[in-house]
């Protein structure tokens, strides 16, 4: 096994109030951050774009990429997701439909009065 040398540094991050990110205004907050970059990474197999798993414990960090079954199962479950999601907006939206029409009154007349006046 091959080693590299690297440091933990720090990044500055922002406090968000309400959802809404401060630029460069406000509480900031160091947290530690490793970085990593070069071709030794390509040549392990961890290309862009590449999908990661990143397992810790105290003192330990396994980083590897996903295997084509993790792959595929993270895929199936953001799928199902994503269904559950839409499924949910389309019952939410029929609800508000149904709401709507008990509102609507009657416009026509009942039938058995157009009835009368066709045979006149």
């Amino acid at each position: 096994m091959k080693t590299k040398n690297i440091k933990v540094v720090y990044t500055s991050r922002y406090s968000q109030s309400l959802g809404v990110r401060h630029t460069g205004t406000g509480p900031c907050t160091e947290v530690p951050k490793i970085q990593m970059e070069g071709r030794w990474l390509e040549q392990l197999g961890f290309t862009i774009g590449a999908p990661l798993i990143v397992e810790y414990e105290e003192g330990s960090i396994h980083i590897r990429t996903l295997t084509a079954e993790e792959l595929a199962e993270k895929e199936q479950r953001e799928a199902q997701a994503e269904l559950e999601k839409k499924i949910a907006q389309l019952e939410k939206m029929k609800r508000r439909a149904e709401k709507k029409a008990a509102s609507l009154s009657m416009v026509a007349e009942p039938s058995g009065r157009y009835a009368t006046s066709a045979q006149q």
